[in-house]
């Protein structure tokens, strides 16, 4: 089932991103794109990397403005469950990406 969401081309939509609100048609989520323009990505370059046009993402844009809390919590649970997958592997790529990370941190406080 399709959910209008009142803002034009953002939906949600049971069995398409957890029902999160995303781009109708896409599965790109407000969140995704929320994420990516708070990181300086133009509204213009997401419009050509998701294959949106401009006026889908300024609607994502939109959306995220009138709803900041709660897209903030999706973003935050995101990274979370990000964070917790990386904390539990324990491949030998994973153990030396965190051995270099360490050794870069620790060559910043020290030199």
């Amino acid at each position: 089932m399709t959910v209008e969401t009142g803002i034009k081309y953002i939906v949600r939509e049971d069995g398409v991103l957890g029902g999160k609100p995303h781009v109708q048609g896409h599965r790109i989520a407000v969140h995704h794109i929320a994420w990516w323009y708070l990181q300086g990505v133009s509204a213009e370059s997401l419009a050509q990397e998701y294959a949106l046009t401009p006026a889908e993402v300024h609607a994502a844009l939109a959306y995220y403005y009138d709803h900041q809390d709660e897209i903030d919590r999706e973003l935050a649970a995101e990274a979370a469950e990000h964070a917790a997958r990386a904390d539990a592997d324990t491949s030998s790529i994973a153990q030396r990406m965190r051995a270099a990370i360490a050794a870069r941190k620790q060559s910043q406080t020290h030199g």
